[in-house]
């Protein structure tokens, strides 16, 4: 016991030291700003609010806009179906250090109603990393996740069914040719779909990088549901193509 508090005292006293040696900048005004548009195709095996009853591929698209500087990200959007509307929000503020490492902590907002059936608000709080080390670039958070639902069928009796879960993202880029942008990434949730722990998404995709801050790209995503038991399966595949205008 006595050496577990010396150890723990040891680390402590490591990273501070560390932190305080470091290189760090809080703030810094290069704002750049970034409007988004895409088109979703999903093709859910399981309940989806974007695939109705028989299976039929329901396109639904997004619009978001994005201020970023080296240490603080601001974002929020849209994403909307025949059925469905989602708004999501999120701010993170990550301080720079070593000029490479971003380290922080953000906040994060989704609200989803279903027609007239239910909705939903999650609420996400937690740590964010970002590492820069010439064309590659790798980005992680690990989030306390609560979830409030109300079924307009059963208000009456249960007004709400909430749920604590945890989350996490990471996801790695390789920026190659000057125009190319390759990505890979698993997540336990997306910017508009936020499943109990564990349902992982596994991403890839690439954008190309055109003149006049345009980039477009596409990226494909598939989803298993109870990824850690004998019962896990496929649960979507989904096709997202967007374009996207970065100004100061």
């Amino acid at each position: 016991m006595f050496f577990s508090k010396r150890f723990f005292c040891a680390a402590v006293l490591s990273v501070s030291v560390t932190l305080c040696s470091a290189r760090i900048i809080w703030f810094t005004p290069e704002i750049v700003h970034t409007v988004t548009g895409e088109v979703e195709l999903n093709n859910n095996t399981g309940f989806s609010p974007y695939v109705d009853t028989v299976h039929v591929i329901i396109p639904s698209y997004i619009l978001s806009y994005k201020l970023e500087t080296p240490q603080l990200y601001g974002g929020t959007g849209v994403h909307f179906s025949a059925k469905t509307l989602d708004f999501t929000t999120r701010v993170v503020y990550w301080p720079l250090f070593w000029n490479r490492l971003n380290m922080g902590a953000g906040l994060t907002y989704h609200f989803l109603s279903y027609d007239s059936l239910f909705f939903e608000q999650d609420m996400l709080a937690g740590l964010f990393f970002r590492f820069k080390y010439r064309c590659f670039t790798a980005t992680a958070d690990m989030n306390y996740f609560r979830k409030w639902t109300r079924i307009y069928a059963v208000q009456k009796y249960i007004p709400w069914l909430t749920n604590n879960s945890i989350a996490f993202n990471a996801k790695w880029n390789w920026f190659v040719l000057n125009h190319l942008d390759f990505y890979f990434g698993i997540s336990s949730y997306s910017a508009y779909e936020y499943l109990l722990f564990f349902a992982p998404e596994f991403m890839t995709g690439a954008d190309w990088h055109c003149k006049y801050g345009i980039t477009t790209g596409a990226e494909f995503t598939i989803r298993y549901i109870d990824m850690m038991t004998l019962s896990s399966y496929l649960d979507s595949v989904e096709l997202r193509l967007f374009t996207r205008w970065e100004f100061k």
